[in-house]
């Protein structure tokens, strides 16, 4: 029997179960664990670029209840917390564990520790952090972290980079490392050669990018890298530095087809089309590539990956992938060349 049968489980979330394809999660540990799983999300998130809103995709499951309330700041998670239902849940549901995918110094964060000392105090709670880098932070937030770090039963962190700024913080609970998985049904080896031909109708091999165009993710390097090589580079996602990427793509005379972000089914899709995908990230005063799913994603559809060795890039690709030194266009080029001269490797 499983640790979690008869168990009451409220799951909190401001953007992943949003999405349908994230809440397979709740519906696994419901199905597998036999807990009583009870989910809260705000009815949509607002696209941090474009300021456009994600809306709620999926209202009922069978396996769990899933409950909607209106949040305060949509779209900013240092300040986002619920405005209801949250308290009302946690009065009737009572549950033993309450999942907050926040960080610690968010405003969610304080939120619930505070509501559990009033409503649920028997309940423990588990967070989820992916803060990579040590941070003196101003008030209120400096205040916020000390009073969750004190608080907080477990923190799931996603690389040792995070686990080690909470210990150095003083966190003295439970902390394990859990990194991001794939689902492996939705990102598999399958034929694209119908979207392979739609998006390079001469057939030239496809390298691709898919991701934030911002610029920490190094696409400019990517672009000067391919420049002359047989290839057309699909870019997809969209960000603040789109029109310059493209405006230098038309400079260094680059085959580039762009498309905008897709869901989790066109994202599997392309890289299925793919014969190259590159995550050229570039470490960053302020930030640092933490996990890289696309990595995962990408190597799970069958597709020859490389990375920048930016953050947790050499160990999520580890000997299934290759690496290049941030930013070396020469070198980026080379492997490039060699995986599109050799499909086989």
């Amino acid at each position: 029997m499983s640790e979690l049968s008869n168990k009451k489980i409220l799951m909190v979330s401001y953007t992943s179960f949003i999405q349908k394809f994230y809440q397979t999660l709740p519906r696994e540990i419901a199905r597998a664990g036999g807990a009583a799983v009870e989910v809260l999300v705000p009815p949509y998130w607002k696209e941090i670029w474009s300021g456009g809103k994600k809306w709620l995709e999926k209202s009922e499951d069978p396996f769990y209840r899933l409950h909607v309330g209106r949040i305060f700041f949509p779209g900013n998670l240092h300040f986002a917390f619920f405005r209801e239902r949250l308290a009302s849940l946690l009065k009737g549901l009572q549950p033993d564990i309450i999942d907050l995918e926040d960080e610690p110094f968010n405003a969610g964060s304080f939120q619930m520790m505070w509501y559990r000392r009033r409503y649920t105090p028997g309940s423990k709670i588990v967070l989820h952090a992916s803060q990579h880098q040590f941070k003196h932070y101003p008030p209120p937030f400096n205040w916020v972290e000390r009073y969750v770090l004190k608080r907080a039963d477990a923190i799931l962190v996603r690389n040792s980079m995070a686990r080690d700024v909470l210990l150095r913080k003083g966190y003295r609970g439970i902390l394990e490392i859990v990194t991001h998985g794939v689902n492996t049904e939705a990102f598999a080896p399958r034929k694209a050669s119908a979207l392979h031909r739609e998006l390079s109708p001469d057939g030239k091999p496809l390298v691709g990018y898919i991701g934030a165009l911002a610029e920490h993710k190094g696409i400019d390097h990517l672009i000067r890298a391919v420049r002359g090589l047989p290839c057309r580079l699909l870019l997809v996602g969209d960000g603040p530095e789109r029109e310059s990427l493209m405006k230098l793509a038309g400079e260094q005379q680059v085959d580039l087809c762009w498309r905008p972000p897709a869901d989790h089914a066109g994202v599997a899709a392309y890289f299925n089309a793919l014969d190259v995908f590159v995550l050229p990230s570039l470490t960053r005063k302020n930030w640092i590539e933490k996990f890289g799913r696309v990595l995962i994603e990408a190597m799970a559809s069958g597709v020859p990956v490389i990375g920048s060795e930016s953050g947790e890039i050499p160990r999520v690709l580890a000997d299934a992938g290759w690496t290049f030194p941030e930013g070396d266009e020469p070198i980026l080029r080379e492997k490039i060349t060699t995986l599109l001269n050799r499909p086989d490797l």
